[in-house]
C-alpha cells in the first residue's frame, strides 16, 4: 500500500464518506475519480493498477467513437465515465461494460458509472465471461489503460506470449471488438509523440516487434500529448501514448487470398539473327 500524505489521506477519507451515498451527482463523482486513492487499502504497485488521470481520462474519450462498447481493467471507471460523458453530445454510446478484477473498484464503479454493465472477472478469463455473460458480443469499441509491463496475470492473450501485460489486453481486445483505443507506456507503442518535438513512427522496439507479430497498426488518433497530465498520475508519472487500432482492418489482412502467380510458359529459344546495317 502507497504512504499517503496527509492532504492525501483527508481527501480520500472524503471520497470514501460521498460513497456511502446511494446517489452521487456529477461533482461528486468527479472528486471520488480525482481523490479516492487506489493505493490507500491495496498494493496496486503489484497489481500494476494506477487509474487515469482525470484530465487523460477526458482527452482519451476523443479517440473513441460510438456503439456498443467494452472498458477492459476498467478499474473504477475513468474511462467508461468520459467516454459516456462525450457521448452524450457527440456520437451516442448504446452500451458501456467494464470489466474489472477488483471487486472493491467494481462497487465503486458501479456508483460513479451506473449507465455501465460491470462484471468483476479476470480480464485473461476472457473466453468465459464473453460467452457466459455476453453472449459472444462483438464491440464497436474496445478501451483500456490496463496494467504495464511484467505483471503477474493468469493467463495469456488468445495469441501473444510475451512478458508485457498491455499486449495481452490488446490481443483479448482484438477477439472482441472492431476498434481499440488504449493507453500504453510510450516504450510499448510503436510511435513517439507525447513529450516529444514531433510525431515521429519507430523503427525497431517492443511496439515495432508487436506490430509485425500481429498485424496490428498502431495509430495516434488525434494525437494527445498525454506529456501534459505526467504529474498528475497517484504515486507515479508515465509517459505514454494514446494508441488506436483498427482490428477489421487487421483481420481483412490476414484473410486477404493470396495471389499465386501462373506458371510461366517455356518459350523455345530461337537461333540468334546477326541483323544487316546499310
Amino acid at each position: 500500500m502507497a504512504k499517503l500524505t496527509k492532504a492525501q489521506t483527508k481527501a480520500h477519507n472524503e471520497a470514501e464518506a460521498i460513497l456511502t451515498k446511494d446517489r452521487l451527482s456529477d461533482d461528486e463523482r468527479r472528486f471520488v475519480f480525482e481523490n479516492w486513492h487506489e493505493g490507500a487499502n491495496h498494493n496496486n504497485g503489484f497489481a500494476g493498477a494506477f487509474f487515469t488521470p482525470e484530465g487523460l481520462a477526458g482527452d482519451f474519450s476523443m479517440d473513441v467513437g460510438g456503439g456498443r462498447i467494452i472498458d477492459l481493467c476498467a478499474g473504477i471507471g475513468a474511462l467508461a465515465f468520459h467516454a459516456i460523458e462525450r457521448s452524450t453530445y457527440r456520437t451516442s454510446i448504446s452500451e458501456m461494460v467494464c470489466i474489472e478484477i477488483n471487486p472493491r473498484y467494481v462497487e465503486i464503479g458501479r456508483k460513479l458509472v451506473p449507465d455501465a454493465r460491470w462484471i468483476n472477472a479476470d480480464v485473461m478469463d476472457w473466453r468465459e465471461w464473453h460467452t457466459d455473460e455476453l453472449d459472444d458480443a462483438r464491440f464497436d469499441y474496445a478501451i483500456s489503460n490496463p496494467p504495464f509491463g511484467k505483471v503477474r496475470r493468469s493467463d495469456d492473450g488468445p495469441t501473444y506470449r510475451g512478458a508485457e501485460f498491455e499486449y495481452h489486453v490488446i490481443d483479448i481486445a482484438s477477439r472482441l471488438a472492431n476498434n481499440g483505443t488504449f493507453i500504453l507506456p510510450q516504450m510499448s507503442s510503436s510511435f513517439r509523440y507525447s513529450g516529444a518535438p514531433y510525431y515521429e513512427r519507430m523503427t525497431s522496439g517492443r511496439g515495432v516487434d508487436f506490430e509485425k507479430l500481429t498485424g496490428f497498426h498502431m495509430d495516434a488518433g488525434v494525437g494527445v500529448d498525454t506529456s501534459f497530465h505526467r504529474e498528475s498520475w497517484k504515486d507515479v508519472s508515465p509517459l505514454c501514448e494514446i494508441v488506436c487500432i483498427d482490428f477489421t482492418e487487421a483481420r481483412q489482412i490476414e484473410s486477404a487470398p493470396v495471389e499465386v502467380a501462373a506458371p510461366a510458359i517455356p518459350v523455345m529459344a530461337r537461333p540468334a539473327e546477326q541483323l544487316a546495317f546499310f
